[in-house]
């Protein structure tokens, strides 16, 4: 063949060449430009706006939709669907009868005190026992727009008590809640009320909430107690009524700042406590906040913000003894008021440092005071009565914290953080994370990241410490430390058509861990005793079967090593394996099922040990509920209309979460109705 036959062939097969490698170029672009689209973008992990396979650490997302087809009837029920999670029905004992959430258990009392909780990046973390009140946070499930859960040590962004997770609950715009609400509830020992009324006059818009519930929480009688014992046939005080108010503004002021006010109240009467023992008969709760957010978008891209928000957690409670042989309370000690309030300032930027690089930092400063002359002055710790047992107790926190993520290539992004902290407990600490993040092909990321993190003693805790020199005489006793935790972990993300993949590999190293009123530690001179490491793996997988059907599964397997010193149970205390499970399903556009499945392995804290002696079985077997919801969508001229039911505890199931007098209800079943008008 002569060559300039051959040379117009050559050129004919490199341009169909060039001509495939650009479809195919294109197609890959077009597939990634797909795979984007579908990626939820995250807040929390490190305080920057980032697509979820780009944060330094796990995180799960819980939008509004996923928590309807919950059923849940308490916000803190909708953690069930987070790998890794424990939850526990009202298992808490004086205080608060409320419910536990705690990422991972490793639990030495009721009140979860190692995960810190936002709401709007508003802590709500309590002062005196740490940990949360779930009930008595001023936020209604239908404010919510969604919340994000960080599967792991987050102190690197928010702090001492982002310990072992954060949970961000991000309320909706005022601008997404423009006309009118209503919704009703009622079924087997609950009925709510809620409304909610949104507006707009020219750059600013607003939002007012309200909300009545009536819970008789546990049946009153155990059924099939584990012993016949008069205690143990009887569940806990724990009827609640709550009264909820919201108010949120949002104005533009101008091209570039936005300031964002809001205010909340939950309050009403609670019952606490359990039979035999102290309990509050005629509690009486007010929670409420106040908070402003300015922001400034920056000619760079970047944003100034200042944050400040005052928070008070208040309850009035006359205290009984209802064992009658113990002596009454003596008069100085049935005052079980609490009176707790936090004011925290905080600034924070955002900026770029070049093409490749952002960077936020910013700092804060806190004040707590709490009030409390049952629990910190006597009766909550011991039977000795502190000498001032009327003095408000105060705590003082500044913080100063940074992130930067860079891109040194294409697929792959470095996040370098920390948060120093000094406080007036523990001094001076600082919790580093770094992170790398590699998107292997589109839609298949890893990630391998290492953090630090320590966990605060609470209000409670340090007055215990003082309480244990006095009782003891042992001036000697060296003060409490913070408690800390080092984290490696190899995370995967991927996507396959249908099919969205979370996997979490974790080892988890504890140290310093607090001793709950634990003479033990005391009278061994160390009341941080205690240790643990925690191995295992966690993943959730997301499936589109149809366009109308969806399946979310959660499963995490966990493996606890500790030396277990001073009887506190560390290598039980979190589940081997849990499963969460929800199948949703619309049939059209007017109905919709989901089917709720959970499953948490066997376990054993600690202050569940009391009658050990009478040789009882203190392990809380698997434990296994289903739930359901059916909805009907409707409309009624220009008004949208759901009515529900919602069904928890499909088997009548009787089963014990935490110890063997916290018995769940058995099958719950309501009715709801909700409204809609523009």
């Amino acid at each position: 063949m002569k060559k300039s036959t051959c040379r117009p062939l050559l050129a004919a097969l490199a341009t169909c060449l060039a001509s495939l490698d650009v479809q195919a170029q294109s197609a890959e672009a077009s597939s990634e430009s797909a795979y984007l689209s579908e990626v939820p973008i995250v807040l929390t992990v490190s305080r920057l706006a980032q697509r979820v396979d780009e944060a330094p650490a796990a995180v799960t997302v819980i939008d509004r939709q996923m928590i309807r087809d919950s059923g849940a009837w308490d916000l803190s029920e909708v953690f069930r669907l987070v790998p890794g999670m424990y939850v526990a029905y009202h298992a808490a004992r004086f205080y608060s009868t409320d419910s536990i959430v705690s990422y991972h258990g490793l639990m030495s009392e009721t009140m979860s005190h190692r995960m810190q909780v936002l709401v709007d990046g508003r802590s709500v973390y309590s002062p005196l026992y740490g940990g949360v009140i779930w009930n008595d946070i001023p936020v209604g499930l239908d404010d919510i727009d969604r919340i994000e859960v960080v599967r792991g040590p987050n102190a690197a962004s928010y702090g001492a008590n982002s310990f072992i997770g954060v949970i961000n609950i991000i309320t909706r715009h005022s601008a997404d809640q423009q006309g009118a609400r209503v919704s009703v509830a009622t079924g087997r020992n609950r009925e709510e009320a809620t409304a909610q009324q949104g507006g707009r006059s020219g750059d600013l818009t607003w939002s007012i909430s309200a909300g009545l519930r009536n819970d008789r929480g546990e049946d009153n009688e155990i059924h099939n107690p584990t012993s016949q014992s008069f205690v143990w046939t009887k569940n806990k005080f724990d009827d609640k009524k709550i009264q909820r108010l919201n108010l949120r503004g949002d104005y533009q002021i101008n091209l570039t700042d936005t300031l964002e006010v809001q205010f909340g109240y939950n309050g009403g009467p609670r019952q606490a406590g359990e039979v035999q023992d102290v309990f509050a008969p005629n509690k009486i709760a007010h929670n409420y906040f106040t908070k402003l957010n300015w922001r400034r978008a920056l000619e760079d891209g970047g944003e100034l913000s200042v944050q400040y928000y005052d928070a008070t957690e208040s309850s009035s409670a006359p205290l009984q003894d209802a064992n009658l042989f113990r002596p009454p309370l003596p008069a100085d000690m049935n005052n079980g008021d609490v009176n707790a309030r936090r004011r925290d300032l905080e600034v924070q930027h955002i900026f770029p440092a070049g093409k490749d690089t952002r960077i936020v930092w910013g700092g804060s400063v806190r004040r707590d005071t709490t009030f409390a002359p049952h629990d910190l002055g006597g009766g909550g710790i011991g039977v000795t009565v502190m000498p001032d047992l009327y003095e408000t107790r105060a705590f003082n926190l500044t913080r100063l914290f940074g992130n930067l993520e860079w891109r040194p290539l294409s697929a792959l992004l470095v996040n370098l953080g920390a948060m120093a902290e000094n406080n007036s407990y523990t001094g001076t600490d600082v919790t580093p994370r770094v992170a790398a993040n590699w998107h292997v092909v589109p839609g298949q990321t890893l990630r391998l990241s290492y953090s630090e993190a320590t966990r605060t003693p609470s209000v409670f805790e340090k007055r215990w410490e003082e309480y244990q020199r006095l009782r003891t005489g042992n001036p000697l006793l060296p003060a409490l430390t913070p408690e800390r935790v080092k984290t490696y972990d190899l995370g995967y993300l991927g996507k396959y058509q249908q099919f969205d993949v979370d996997f979490r590999l974790f080892h988890e190293n504890y140290t310093d861990l607090i001793a709950d009123q634990r003479n033990d530690a005391a009278n061994r001179g160390n009341l941080n005793s205690g240790s643990a490491t925690i191995k295992g793996f966690e993943t959730q997988v997301k499936w589109n079967i149809t366009k109308q059907t969806r399946l979310i599964y959660g499963l995490s397997h966990a493996v606890v090593d500790s030396p277990n010193v001073d009887r506190i149970p560390y290598t039980n205390s979190v589940p081997t394996n849990n499963q969460s499970l929800m199948l949703t399903h619309s049939l059209n556009e007017r109905w919709r099922f989901s089917l709720i499945g959970y499953q948490t392995g066997e376990n054993h804290f600690s202050r569940t040990d009391y009658d050990v002696n009478q040789g009882r079985d203190y392990f809380i077997p698997t434990q296994r509920r289903w739930d359901a919801r059916v909805a009907h969508n409707f409309l009624f001229g220009k008004t949208k209309g759901e009515l529900a039911l919602n069904v928890q505890n499909l088997a009548n199931a009787e089963y014990y979460e935490f110890r063997h007098d916290n018995q769940v209800p058995g099958r719950v079943a309501w009715l709801s109705l909700r409204l809609e008008m523009d």
